[in-house]
C-alpha cells in the first residue's frame, strides 16, 4: 500500500511534524537556581519575607567544600541564602530572581519551614505552595518558635544542606512528620485541625556537650561540619544544629497554641502516626531503674459511639515491640515478668495519651486528632447536627483508650547485665523470643 502512494504518505509525516511539541520549554541545568530548603516569615504588619537556601553546585560536586583541607581559611557554605519581601510570596519570589542570575527552580525544595509570626497570622500563605507545579505536596511542612529564616544558618554536618538535614531527621520517624498535601487536608476538613512539628534551635556548645571553650580550642560550631568553621563562627554566631520539640496546634488556620514533648507523642498514638519508635519507663519493681522498648508494628483504630447526645470515642491501638535495654536488676526467666512490663508499657502509653488529651481538650479546645472526621465517616447523619460547633463539642466528648502492647523478644539474654537478677522460677521464656 506505502509503495503505491508514496507521495500521499510523504505529505502526512511532514505534516505531523507541526504537531510535535519537542523540547520547546527546555531548561538547561546550567541555568537554574535549585532551591533546597524554604522559609517563611512575616514583615512589618502586612508584608511577609521569603527566604531561600540555593544549592551552590561548585560547592558540592565532588565531595569536599572548597576551602576544607590543610591550611584550610575560611571555608564556604554548600550555598547561599537570598531573602526579599513583598506583598505575597509571588512578589517576593521574583524580588529574589532580580539578586540571583539564574532561574528558580523548586522541585527540589526539601522543606518549608514557617515563622511563628506568619503562623498565627493564618494558613493563606499556602495558596501559592498549592498551586505552582514545581511545588512537591510531599514537601515537609515545619514550625519555627522564632523566626523561620534562622534556620537556614545551619552549617554543613553529615549533611552539607539545611534542607537534606531537616528532611533526614523528619525520615527516621523519631518525630511528627506532616506534609505539604497532609496540612492541606488537615486545614480543610471540618473533623479536623491541623499540627506542625516544631523546631527549635541547637547551640553550639549544646549540640557538641561541651560546658565551655577554652582559648584556642577547637571551635564546636566546626564539629561534624566541613572543616572546622573557624572563619564562620568569627563572622557570624549561628545556630549549630536543630531539635524537634513539640508541635504547633492551629484552629481555623491560625496558630493558637503548642505542644510540649509528651503531649505531642500522645498526639502521635492518636492520630496513628506513630510507625516505629522507642518507649522508656521505669522499672515495675524497681523504680530506680528504667525499661526501653523499641517499636517496629503499630496500629490505632478510632470507633465512634453515638447514644442520644453523648458522643464516645474508643480508641484502640496494637502495638509490638523489642526490649533493648534495661537497667533494673530483675530477670526475665519467667513470662510473668515479660507480662509486668507490658502492664507498665500500657501505664506509660496511657500517660502520654492522657496529656495529650487534657490539652486538646482542657486548654486548647480544639480536635487535633481528626475524632470529627472520623464521626463524619462512620455516622454522616449525626455529624450534620456538629458539624459547625464541633470544637466546641469535642470538649465533651469521652476517648476511652483500648491498648494492646506486647513485648516479642528481650534480646540475647533473660538475665541483666551482669547476671544480677534473681531467676524467679515460674514458666520459662526463651532468649530469643516468646
Amino acid at each position: 500500500m506505502f509503495l503505491k502512494r508514496p507521495r500521499v504518505y510523504l505529505i502526512f509525516l511532514l505534516l505531523s511534524v507541526l504537531f510535535l511539541s519537542g523540547c520547546w520549554s527546555r531548561r538547561e541545568i546550567e541555568e537554574l537556581a535549585l532551591v533546597m530548603a524554604v522559609a517563611a516569615d512575616t514583615e512589618g504588619d502586612r508584608d511577609i519575607r521569603l527566604s531561600v537556601f540555593i544549592v551552590n553546585p561548585r560547592e558540592i560536586g565532588g565531595g569536599q567544600p572548597s576551602g576544607a583541607g590543610a591550611g584550610g581559611g575560611t571555608n564556604k557554605v554548600p550555598g547561599e541564602i537570598v531573602s526579599t519581601t513583598g506583598s505575597d510570596f509571588t512578589e517576593a519570589a521574583r524580588r529574589i530572581e532580580e539578586q540571583v542570575p539564574r532561574r528558580l527552580f523548586w522541585a527540589h525544595n526539601r522543606v518549608i519551614i514557617v515563622g511563628d509570626k506568619l503562623a498565627r497570622r493564618g494558613l493563606n500563605w499556602l495558596d501559592w505552595f498549592s498551586r505552582d507545579r514545581q511545588m512537591r505536596l510531599t514537601t515537609p511542612v515545619i514550625l519555627a518558635p522564632g523566626e523561620a529564616r534562622q534556620v537556614l544558618d545551619l552549617p554543613p554536618g553529615v549533611e552539607l544542606i539545611p534542607g537534606e538535614i531537616i528532611s533526614g531527621i523528619l525520615n527516621n520517624h523519631v518525630t511528627l512528620k506532616v506534609e505539604l498535601k497532609e496540612l492541606l487536608s488537615m486545614w480543610q476538613a471540618k473533623g479536623d485541625n491541623p499540627v506542625l512539628p516544631r523546631v527549635t534551635l541547637v547551640s553550639a556548645q549544646e549540640h557538641s556537650g561541651s560546658k565551655t571553650q577554652g582559648a584556642g580550642g577547637r571551635n564546636p560550631e566546626g564539629q561534624g561540619g566541613a572543616g572546622g568553621g573557624e572563619g564562620r563562627t568569627q563572622q557570624k554566631a549561628g545556630p549549630a544544629a536543630i531539635r524537634f520539640d513539640g508541635a504547633g496546634v492551629f484552629r481555623k488556620e491560625k496558630l493558637i497554641g503548642y505542644l510540649n514533648h509528651l503531649e505531642t507523642l500522645g498526639t502521635m498514638w492518636l492520630r496513628g502516626e506513630v510507625k516505629e519508635g522507642v518507649l522508656t519507663f521505669n522499672c515495675p519493681e524497681h523504680p530506680g531503674g528504667q525499661v526501653s522498648v523499641r517499636f517496629h508494628r503499630s496500629q490505632t483504630k478510632v470507633i465512634p459511639q453515638v447514644e442520644g447526645d453523648k458522643i464516645t470515642f474508643l480508641v484502640k491501638i496494637k502495638s509490638e515491640g523489642d526490649l533493648i535495654e534495661q537497667t533494673c536488676q530483675e530477670s526475665l526467666v519467667a513470662v510473668e515478668k515479660i507480662e509486668e512490663l507490658e502492664k507498665a508499657l500500657y501505664h506509660e502509653l496511657d500517660k502520654r495519651v492522657q496529656a495529650a488529651l487534657k490539652k486538646a481538650q482542657r486548654e486548647l479546645k480544639t480536635d487535633i486528632f481528626g475524632f470529627g472526621e472520623v464521626l463524619h465517616r462512620e455516622n454522616p447523619r449525626f455529624w450534620r447536627k456538629v458539624e459547625d460547633n464541633w470544637n466546641e463539642v469535642f470538649t465533651g466528648v469521652e476517648v476511652k483508650l483500648e491498648a494492646q502492647v506486647s513485648i516479642r523478644r528481650i534480646g540475647m539474654s533473660y538475665n541483666p547485665a551482669g547476671g544480677g537478677g534473681r531467676n524467679t522460677g515460674g514458666k520459662m521464656v526463651s532468649p530469643g523470643g516468646r
